[in-house]
């Protein structure tokens, strides 16, 4: 902070002869006469200067100082002396005007200087005031340049902060461009493994189900009445039935002969009737009346995770009662199947299901749907399914 200058309205009123009290003041002071000649010469001035007192006295600012010849500093004081107008040269406006040094012959830097010319009563001349600025010159610098600092640094964060907003947009679009990917990738799989299952189960169909036919029809053909003949005859049509049966589970198993005839609300309510048979459940079937016409891919899709779930239901629910829904929203399809079993471990969730699991999120999400696997009140599993139709 810089010393208080002296008030220009205070010192018009000083008198010449007491000016030498201001020899030891902590800022310099030059005292002109009418003639601009030096009068007072005080201590500070001739330590910062490396100018003695005695050398300077009498003399003109010029002959001392010929660098302040045609300055705006020397305007200002003829401006006091015969106008008698006060005048402050800062150091953000004005070079150094007086070659002051903080440590003359030691310092190579110019002292910053804050100069006030102050007129004396009278026009008899006038006082120069000299304030050493360069610790507040140096504050205001670090300041400075510590704001110069902080503004660089908040464009770059700000820089950072867009490009990070960039990269996170456009990472945003590639996950939801790959999982778009995926989920049709993983749609083609489904669609193409199911349509290899249909194949085989027609093969099966019209290939070994005519062979075992016709093998049956031999079998009965043959004319042995004999105890041992017919005995043998008994088996091999035993055998021969229970492969057949084998058959078509097989066949039922990779394709429901009843989706395909009847579509998905008669193959789910005769699945969930078998599975109830089975395991001994109380079962509570609320489908639509009417067959849903729907799209033959997400028949199946509702129609398999519908078996996934009771598979998984008869494996580890321990159920005695189960309740099954299909309704149709606002363009979204709902299965919904609840048990009542020992539910799911606290710690476990849909993510961190079997491949069973996994098989009923890939098939929901390769149609477009969502997949819901959770815990149900108070106890059990619920297995919630919504797929846009």
């Amino acid at each position: 902070m810089f010393p208080m200058p002296l008030a220009p309205d205070t010192a018009l009123a000083v008198a010449p002869d007491v000016l030498g009290s201001l020899a030891a003041m902590s800022v310099g002071v030059i005292v002109l006469g009418h003639d601009l000649r030096v009068s007072v010469w005080n201590r500070w001035v001739e330590s910062h200067s490396g100018i003695a007192e005695s050398e300077a006295l009498g003399r003109s600012l010029e002959t001392l100082f010929p660098e302040v010849r045609d300055s705006y500093f020397l305007g200002a004081v003829h401006g006091a002396v015969n106008g008698g107008y006060p005048s402050v040269l800062a150091p953000s406006l004005h070079a150094p005007v007086f070659p002051f040094f903080v440590a003359p012959g030691v310092d190579t830097e110019r002292m910053r200087q804050q100069i006030h010319v102050i007129p004396l009563a009278g026009g008899s001349g006038c006082l120069v005031q000299i304030i050493d600025a360069n610790a507040a010159w140096h504050r205001e610098s670090t300041l400075k340049r510590k704001h110069v600092l902080l503004e660089e640094s908040l464009e770059l964060q700000e820089r950072l902060l867009q490009q990070l907003e960039g990269n996170k947009t456009e990472l945003q679009q590639q996950v939801r461009e790959r999982t778009a990917q995926l989920e049709e990738l993983a749609g083609q799989v489904q669609d193409l493994s199911e349509h290899e299952r249909a194949q085989l189960a027609r093969e099966l169909h019209d290939e070994l189900g005519a062979l075992m036919t016709a093998i049956r029809i031999d079998v009965t053909r043959l004319t042995s009445q004999s105890e041992a003949s017919i005995e043998r005859r008994e088996r091999a049509l035993k055998n021969i039935d229970q492969a057949i049966q084998i058959k078509r589970r097989i066949m039922e198993g990779m394709r429901p002969t009843l989706l395909d005839n009847f579509g998905v609300v008669v193959a789910i309510r005769e699945l969930a009737r078998e599975k109830a048979a089975v395991n001994s459940w109380r079962f509570h079937i609320d489908l639509p009346d009417e067959e849903m016409p729907i799209p033959e891919q997400l028949s199946i899709t509702l129609y398999r995770v519908c078996q996934e779930a009771l598979t998984n239901a008869a494996k580890y629910a321990e159920a005695t009662e189960l309740r099954l829904s299909l309704r149709a929203g606002k363009g979204v399809l709902v299965l919904e199947i609840i048990d009542n079993g020992v539910g799911m471990p606290a710690a476990r969730d849909a993510r961190q299901g079997g491949h069973g699991i996994s098989g009923m999120q890939h098939r929901v999400l390769a149609r477009g749907g969502t997949l819901e696997i959770g815990s149900a009140e108070p106890h059990g599993t619920r297995v919630l399914a919504r797929i846009p139709f």
